[in-house]
């Protein structure tokens, strides 16, 4: 009895071990030879179910993080006012694809193209083309490309490249291919000013040597020619029309400045609106009317009419550079007007930058002089910030600035 006991006893020794054996023995590896089977495949948690359930589980782990971060991003409130740039900038850009406005900007330190858009958060690099220490970028207004400006290391001569954005094909098995490259190509040195056609087909420069130099080119360059040459050297152009360039004396509180405007077709110079110290301009888009500031200790607004020879006050005190023209049918602009003046000749004190402002938005009705109050920027954004370079949109929904004090753009929704 006790021998049938054992050998009852050893029989079921061995089965617990071979079934320990094939419980934890090892699922079969994709590309094994192996013959035969396992009786883990035939187990209802075996091979194949484990498996499946896990790799079906990663793809859903996978897909579930992708989908929250789009979500994030497509449901996450866009900020009225925020600031795009994650560095100084060189120059920025505004235009419209459908009813998005797209900014375009250059770094100052790297030279590195970027893009923000209206309708998301994801600011993205354009390029990989670095040039370091741009001073100055002027964008053409379709996007396409810009004039940059650098300074010869141990000199003050300004260098000029034209940078072109040529869109890369779709490329899915390269993971760092930026959506653009760039062409570059080199302007003459000492240019002084630009002023850019609104269409983006010209440009308009001049260098001095003894006089003032203008020349009317290509963008890039070619195809230039010499249209005028003038005594005075300091001029500030802006391109208006198709055939007119408005060019501005270099302001001073010491001295009196005026107004021309040059067309091109037929090289006539004429001074236009009057005289004013401190002079800074802003013409409207076809050139019939100036916004204006005087400057010495209290920079004051004023509307020319370029035509009739007529002025009249603006009851606002800021500097005409701090204002862009809205895009509505009636007569209006939106300025960054000062909390405070601090005090000193203007605008001399705040080009040099030995002044800065803390500024508000308002839109300002020319017609009925009626002043409606569009953003309150420090308390918005929670610092100071003193506008330049204000641009508008084409469609006038957005508002782009850099802040003078540390060079920063920004981006502001307004109502249309």
């Amino acid at each position: 009895m006790s021998k049938k006991i054992l050998l009852i006893i050893g029989i079921l020794a061995v089965v617990a071990v071979a079934l320990f054996l094939i419980l934890t023995s090892k699922p079969q590896t994709t590309g094994e030879n192996r013959v035969g089977f396992s009786v883990r495949e035939f187990l209802p948690f075996g091979k194949n179910g484990n498996t499946e359930t896990s790799s079906s589980t990663t793809k859903i782990k996978e897909n579930q993080s992708i989908d929250t971060s789009l979500n994030t991003t497509s449901n996450q409130l866009i900020p009225r006012l925020r600031k795009i740039s994650s560095g100084p900038i060189a120059g920025a850009v505004v235009f419209n694809i459908g009813t998005t406005s797209i900014v375009r900007f250059v770094e100052k330190g790297t030279g590195n193209i970027y893009e923000a858009r209206s309708d998301s958060l994801i600011i993205k690099r354009l390029t990989n083309t670095t040039i370091p220490k741009i001073i100055r970028a002027f964008w053409l207004p379709n996007g396409s490309a810009f004039l940059a400006q650098t300074l010869i290391p141990n000199s003050e001569i300004i260098e000029t490249n034209f940078i072109k954005l040529n869109k890369n094909p779709i490329n899915v098995g390269s993971e760092n291919l930026t959506p653009f490259s760039t062409t570059i190509g080199k302007l003459p040195t000492g240019i002084k000013e630009i002023a850019i056609k609104p269409d983006s087909s010209k440009i308009f420069y001049y260098t001095v040597s003894g006089s003032s130099n203008w020349f009317i080119s290509k963008p890039d360059g070619t195809d230039s020619y010499l249209v005028m040459s003038q005594p005075l050297t300091e001029w500030l152009p802006k391109w208006i029309t198709s055939n007119q360039i408005i060019m501005q004396n270099k302001a001073s509180s010491e001295s009196v400045s005026f107004s021309y405007v040059f067309n091109i077709k037929n090289k006539t110079f004429k001074k236009i609106g009057l005289g004013i110290r401190g002079l800074s301009t802003k013409p409207n888009y076809n050139g019939t009317l100036t916004l204006a500031s005087s400057g010495g200790t209290f920079p004051q607004l004023f509307i020319i009419d370029n035509k009739n020879i007529t002025i009249s006050k603006v009851n606002a005190n800021t500097l005409a550079d701090k204002c862009v023209w809205s895009k509505d049918k009636n007569l209006s602009v939106y300025c960054a007007i000062p909390i405070q003046i601090p005090n000193g000749n203007y605008p001399d004190i705040w080009y040099k930058g030995l002044v800065s402002t803390e500024d508000f938005i308002e839109k300002i009705d020319l017609n009925n002089d009626i002043f409606y109050n569009v953003s309150n920027l420090s308390s918005e954004s929670g610092q100071k910030i003193d506008v330049m370079n204000l641009s508008i949109s084409p469609d006038g929904a957005y508002l782009i600035f850099r802040n003078k004090t540390d060079d920063y753009l920004w981006m502001l929704k307004i109502e249309k």
